[in-house]
């Protein structure tokens, strides 16, 4: 019979109070809604990630915290790669979501060690596959992330990447296949989000294709511009592409696949993981990113400060979020009409 101290998540703990199952060992990252820890499931040892959010600040969403737990309970599926969920606990003024923790840390973390923050394109590859793993389940499931990026792709220590951060997700219907809601992160943002047109999972496609840009060229497009001036140029301007020194021809198309100015013509995620550039990583395991792991703790090592896993960048660092997407949408409106 198995009991509490077999594994986190168990059934038998639902009820417990959460500082009695788990201990916060240290900070990894912290973002306007509070922080994520390093911590222990204290009855089996194992090492977990407690993302505590604290309800009484003014920058707190209660909806956007249901979504992501109704969410992450919903997205069990084995193999799929997404961060897997232990469960979450009512703590005082704070909610705690215990998650499985990935101690190689985000992509993003991971190219801080690179030089001009590139990442070498046998490592891209087989991360953006096994993020297609992610997104082609997540989509089956009708579910919109909505905010792929790369802090949002974590990779384990053994190499394996995984998916997380489902506050902003959404689920879609057979009476709403298409949402308008305006929210992402800018510079990662497909056009018809920012335009406010009707979307589906093809915006996530649009953002996949924005993080291979920057793991090839160490930053996201527009990336030298404010967040407001960017969402104006998004839906404007031609998708981004690669030059030849930046990626090679396989990548270069796939990316196209991805960065196409109408979602209809964006293939899916069940379709890029049969694209020539995927498939001929097929033999390359995950485990390959050990290598990425270790580059970046000797860099570390040597001096490297580490970035917080979830190190909120610039245009996540109002205080008052729905002012800031006011105005963006309000410049957006002028720079349509004029």
């Amino acid at each position: 019979m198995s009991n509490r101290a077999d594994y986190p998540g168990h059934p038998s703990e639902a009820h417990v109070p959460v500082t009695q199952i788990y201990r916060k060992l240290e900070i990894v990252g912290k973002g306007s809604y509070g922080a994520v820890y390093k911590g222990e499931h204290i009855p089996s040892g194992t090492i977990v990630a407690l993302k505590i959010i604290d309800l009484d600040t003014e920058d707190d969403d209660a909806a956007d915290i249901q979504r992501e737990v109704a969410l992450l309970s919903q997205l069990r599926g084995e193999g799929a790669n997404v961060t897997q969920y232990y469960g979450s606990w009512l703590d005082g003024p704070n909610v705690w979501i215990v998650m499985d923790f990935a101690g190689g840390g985000s992509v993003r973390t991971l190219m801080k060690a690179m030089a001009n923050g590139v990442l070498e394109e046998r490592w891209i590859v087989v991360i953006i596959r096994e993020i297609l793993i992610a997104l082609a389940y997540l989509h089956k499931s009708n579910v919109i992330h909505r905010d792929i990026k790369t802090a949002n792709m974590l990779v384990q220590s053994s190499g394996k990447v995984v998916l997380c951060d489902f506050g902003v997700s959404a689920l879609l219907s057979s009476s709403h296949s298409k949402r308008t809601t305006f929210t992402g992160t800018p510079h990662y943002m497909a056009p018809e989000v920012i335009s406010s047109s009707s979307y589906d999972s093809k915006a996530d496609i649009w953002s996949l294709g924005i993080t291979i840009f920057e793991m090839a060229t160490g930053s996201q497009p527009l990336a030298e511009l404010p967040s407001m001036q960017a969402l104006a140029l998004i839906p404007k301007a031609k998708p981004p592409r690669l030059t030849e020194q930046q990626g090679g021809k396989e990548m270069r198309d796939f990316m196209t696949h991805c960065l196409k100015e109408l979602p209809s013509d964006r293939s899916t995620a069940d379709e890029l993981s049969r694209h020539k550039w995927i498939k001929n990583s097929s033999k390359t395991p995950s485990s390959s990113l050990r290598e990425l792991l270790l580059r970046y703790d000797k860099w570390a090592q040597a001096g490297g400060v580490r970035q917080s896993l979830a190190e909120p960048a610039p245009w996540e660092m109002d205080s008052d979020r729905s002012i800031f997407i006011f105005l963006c949408i309000l410049l957006i409106s002028y720079h349509h009409f004029c």
